[in-house]
């Protein structure tokens, strides 16, 4: 399963260092692999592989979770995807 955050931060440049940071909340929400990317300077996404979407849930409105984001410099705008279809062209 695919789930997509989207945010906005302070520094792209600080979150993707701190993002990498947070290896056993990941693991906790079953995250495999993690992609990283920014539409600017001031917002990012993260597409996470997950093997359980409900527990990736779960943490993602736990305080640690919060807490996590106040470290990367998220200072809002978050959103959360799951991506639950796929179209080929």
């Amino acid at each position: 399963m695919l789930i997509a955050v989207r945010a906005e931060v302070e520094s792209v440049d600080h979150w993707r260092e701190k993002f990498k940071t947070h290896v056993d909340l990941f693991k906790s929400q079953g995250v495999s692999l993690a992609h990283m990317g920014a539409a600017d300077d001031k917002t990012v996404i993260a597409v996470f592989e997950t093997n359980d979407a409900d527990e990736f849930a779960r943490i993602f409105n736990d305080p640690a979770t919060a807490e996590a984001m106040s470290e990367d410099k998220i200072t809002g705008g978050v959103e959360m995807f799951v991506l639950d279809e796929t179209f080929k062209p």
